[in-house]
């Protein structure tokens, strides 16, 4: 019964855990790799990254497939196996669009069935053709109704295809992500939340170049994480996104490894908000965390200042006033991407590191939050907690039913010593009508024992027959 009992309850352990298993997925630590920028693939330290994200293949306006630039063939032919010789459990997705791509062109394709179609298997095809594990899509210039609309239906036929691909052939299926904006809401149009839901591995949000030395006549922090007056931030763009219905889980950060320079309209007037007459340093005011760390030296910088209301690093250089993400920041964004329970981080881009460095920070954030420990650690806890419960649940039941045994089995061998005493009776008890014998008269009375006079074996000894 107890055997029994134990295995039930064993059984229903196991059966829930299965019918609820604990959805864990490793931590994205990935980066884009855009070969515009002329940094080698065997340069590239991929063991930083659990993805790398080689960016952007082009689309054909006449055929919609995808277009490789020719001179560059061999970034895109090469990219994954070179980078799998450093690390080879990275994995690479190919990324199409990009801030460059022709609007026009890539709103035609996805309002159009038949060059959705066209795109669609062609990417699929161009992705193994090249050894990638996925594709993400950048198409950053959308901004109506109709293309958001468009989009999601892409992401429906897209998703179809590749499960399709995956069935009829022996391959792992391709990941499917996308490039997002900060925020799921554009005017007029906001992004395909259920589609992206439904049909994407996940986002990578775009949390920077929320300001601009060509757009803002005031320095500011171009990515940052909070802003107590306006809503062009971070914070409430991850919050955007999951009020809109799209889990945590489905957010990559995105994180600038470059910054912006402003040119100071008075040198003594260097805070963040500062007025400022446009870019300093390059034509657009852009540069790499490289060319920042180069010249904050070479010029002899005050900073990097940390401000803690934005999150943002600046350095001042004369009327120069540079707003860039140093290692503190990273550190800060990826432990809040732990926090908020997100999936991970991508970067843009990985060659504008410098030496690494802000790479290793980001991958070296301690793991308290992060998805791909936190859940394997709440599974772990689940099994052991419902283990140890069942094992407590198999004891007491046993206890239970050998404690109900062995108070039947005395109250079994009472009652025999009960009906034992009633049957022989009581020679214990006080009568005063009973009448005792000597052994001087019992011996008399049997012929002194002879054994002629034996009648056999009592409960209580010998028997003999009385001789009148």
């Amino acid at each position: 019964m107890v055997s029994r009992i134990a295995i039930i309850i064993i059984f229903h352990v196991f059966l829930s855990l299965k019918l609820h298993p604990a959805k864990a997925q490793a931590w994205i630590k990935a980066g884009y790799s855009f070969y515009g920028m002329d940094f080698p693939v065997s340069d590239i330290n991929s063991t930083h990254y659990t993805h790398l994200i080689c960016a952007f293949a082009d689309l054909n306006s006449s055929s919609y497939r995808l277009s490789i630039p020719s001179s560059y063939d061999q970034f895109f032919s090469a990219f994954t196996n070179t980078v799998k010789k450093r690390n080879p459990s990275i994995t690479t997705l190919l990324s199409i669009g990009g801030g460059n791509a022709i609007y026009s062109t890539l709103s035609a394709m996805a309002g159009n069935s038949t060059y959705r179609k066209s795109f669609i298997d062609d990417s699929i095809k161009t992705a193994r053709l090249y050894g990638f594990q996925g594709l993400d899509f950048s198409w950053v210039s959308a901004n109506t109704s109709d293309n958001m609309a468009n989009m999601g239906t892409l992401f429906e036929e897209w998703r179809a295809a590749i499960a399709l691909e995956t069935r009829n052939s022996s391959l792992s299926e391709l990941i499917l992500t996308a490039a997002v904006q900060y925020s799921p809401t554009l005017h007029p149009g906001s992004f395909p939340i259920d589609s992206i839901r439904r049909n994407l591995n996940w986002t990578h949000v775009l949390a920077y170049d929320y300001y601009m030395p060509t757009r803002a006549n005031d320095t500011a922090a171009s990515a940052a994480l909070y802003d107590p007056d306006s809503n062009v931030n971070t914070d409430f763009g991850i919050a955007a996104w999951i009020n809109a219905g799209l889990p945590a889980s489905k957010l990559v950060l995105g994180l600038p490894f470059y910054g912006y320079a402003w040119k100071l309209a008075n040198p003594n007037e260097n805070y963040i908000g500062a007025p400022a007459t446009g870019p300093a340093v390059t034509e657009e005011g852009d540069m790499t965390y490289k060319q920042i760390n180069n010249y904050s030296k070479t010029q002899g910088a005050v900073g990097p200042i940390y401000n803690s209301t934005y999150v943002v690093n600046y350095v001042i250089v004369g009327s120069d006033w540079i707003s860039f993400d140093g290692v503190d920041v990273v550190r800060i964004k990826v432990s809040y991407a732990k926090k908020k329970a997100l999936l991970g981080y991508v970067v843009w881009e990985i060659s504008q590191d410098d030496k690494w460095v802000l790479s290793q920070a980001a991958g070296e954030v301690d793991s308290g939050r992060g998805v791909d420990h936190k859940r394997p650690k709440s599974r772990i806890l689940i099994i052991i907690s419902t283990t140890t419960a069942a094992v407590i649940i198999v004891l007491g039941l046993a206890f239970y039913f050998i404690r109900i045994r062995i108070l039947k089995s005395k109250s079994k061998e009472t009652k025999l010593k009960v009906n034992n005493a009633a049957a022989a009776g009581d020679f214990n008890s006080n009568n005063p009508d009973m009448i005792v014998y000597s052994l001087a008269e019992i011996g008399k009375a049997t012929g002194q024992f002879i054994f002629e006079n034996k009648l056999g074996e009592g409960g209580f000894g010998p028997v003999y027959k009385v001789i009148n």
